[in-house]
């Protein structure tokens, strides 16, 4: 990591004399805040639990502001032009960025570590004694790594299709969701460090532990981070990559969460169903997430994949491809694999509806982002399509036909309806409704490909400015 050209950057412009002192000066400060606001009985206590917030905040909060700076300082001061002409790779830069510049974190983390590890020596009755400290620092800073990670793809994502400097709040928002979805488990799992627990913590039926579930899913965390740092790196320094690092995050998802198993609740019994089950539904839901944020970038994916292809370079097709259609193939295969896997005789397949319903709304998004220079924003006009197709025309269906019209304008509303037994409607009215919409949305964006993908290339292809 030392030869890493980027993390001697980072610690360049991160790193000075001064900043350990003054990091060191500032964590006793407020660790000794903590032993003059507190009782003469509880001060080992009080100091152990103010070393550990510190330490927290520092890997937690601290160093993912830190290191999604470092990104967008690099588009501020018109710098990423020249990380393209480096030599660096996007594991190299990834890694010299996520270490190099949460330096100052990491030297509070130092701090608040030591004095962790010294109260619990000292005080063996705080934490269970040192080894049970040593989880919580290890945890800290794997967990702290992983959402640095994220920080880091946060800004990425928020760039858009040119690299532009993203403001703070669209920087901080995935970073701030993703804490909020993972700070229950953190908590969980903080509370049986501290205190014990008697329940068995159960994955893929091995009880692992809580402990054991906090490395775990740290490391998932962690691991899913640095895989779409990698992915995202390699589209923004323009490195061709096959798109397999996003269909194996979500299939490691799937696999993860379908192996957990806590407190009795078994997710892991049907094994390779409920993994298949899993899978499609986190799929679905990438699907839909990169479709949308990647919408600026669709015109200039099919372009590029379709010149690739008119001349035989397949390879080059699938780098340049948009990501929705590869994580989309994986749903609908989780999706079939699911009821064939779970071996009924009458097997449900409501998942796969809901797998085609969701191309019916991509390929009109896909319509509406093709057209992006015709329409002053494609994002606008696909919300108010998607309002009108999903809620107004369901409404006025039932104005004027009750659940049956909106089984039959909304085909998913139309399968809950039937399975609850709400309206006596047809088993195969939701499946022909949904078909007549998919052909409808595949004719529109057919038809715009056509105009806007196929046009361009008879146009002059990649000559012409994309």
């Amino acid at each position: 990591m030392t030869r890493n050209p980027e993390f001697q950057r980072q610690l360049w412009l991160n790193w000075r004399p001064s900043l350990l002192a003054w990091s060191l000066s500032l964590s006793a400060l407020v660790l000794a805040v903590s032993l003059a606001l507190s009782a003469p009985d509880n001060r080992a206590q009080s100091l152990g639990m103010m070393a550990m917030a510190g330490l927290w905040v520092a890997t937690l909060f601290y160093g993912s502001v830190l290191a999604g700076r470092s990104l967008r300082e690099e588009a501020r001061q018109n710098t990423w032009d020249w990380q393209r002409l480096s030599a660096l790779s996007p594991w190299q830069m990834g890694w010299g960025k996520l270490l190099g510049a949460a330096v100052p974190a990491w030297l509070y983390a130092l701090w608040f570590a030591l004095a962790i590890l010294l109260v619990s020596a000292a005080w063996p009755k705080f934490m269970g004694g040192w080894q049970e400290s040593l989880h919580v620092v290890a945890l800290a800073v794997l967990w702290g790594l992983g959402l640095q990670a994220w920080a880091m793809n946060s800004v990425l994502m928020a760039w858009g299709q040119q690299d532009r400097p993203a403001t703070s709040r669209q920087t901080q928002l995935l970073s701030g969701l993703l804490f909020l979805l993972l700070a229950p488990a953190a908590l969980r799992n903080y509370a049986t460090v501290t205190r014990g627990s008697a329940s068995a913590a159960l994955w893929w039926h091995m009880n692992i532990g809580y402990l054991g579930a906090a490395y775990l899913y740290g490391a998932l965390l962690l691991a899913l981070g640095l895989l779409a740092l990698w992915r995202l790196l390699c589209m923004r320094l323009d490195v061709r990559t096959l798109p397999w690092a996003w269909p194996l995050g979500l299939a490691v998802c799937g696999f993860f969460a379908a192996g957990m198993e806590v407190d009795g609740a078994t997710f892991g019994d049907t094994g390779l169903e409920v993994f298949s089950r899993l899978t499609a539904w986190f799929a679905m839901l990438g699907t839909a997430l990169v479709a949308l944020l990647h919408m600026d970038g669709h015109l200039r994916g099919w372009r590029q994949a379709q010149w690739a292809a008119s001349r035989g370079r397949w390879r080059e097709a699938l780098q340049a491809l948009p990501l929705w259609p590869v994580s989309w193939l994986l749903a609908l295969l989780a999706a079939v694999a699911a009821p064939l896997w779970a071996g009924k005789l009458n097997p449900d397949f409501s998942q796969l509806l809901v797998c085609l319903y969701l191309l019916r709304d991509v390929l009109i998004l896909t319509g509406f982002a093709l057209l992006a220079g015709r329409l002053r924003s494609p994002m606008a006009a696909f919300c108010i399509a998607w309002a009108v197709i999903n809620i107004a025309l369901p409404l006025l269906a039932w104005g004027v036909a009750g659940l049956a019209g909106v089984g039959i304008a909304q085909p998913v509303m139309g399968l809950i309806f039937r399975q609850s037994g709400a309206m006596g409607l047809h088993g195969a009215a939701p499946w022909v409704s949904l078909g007549v919409q998919l052909l409808l949305a595949a004719a529109w964006a057919g038809w715009v490909f056509r105009d806007r993908v196929l046009g361009f290339a008879r146009e002059g292809g990649p000559q012409a400015k994309t």
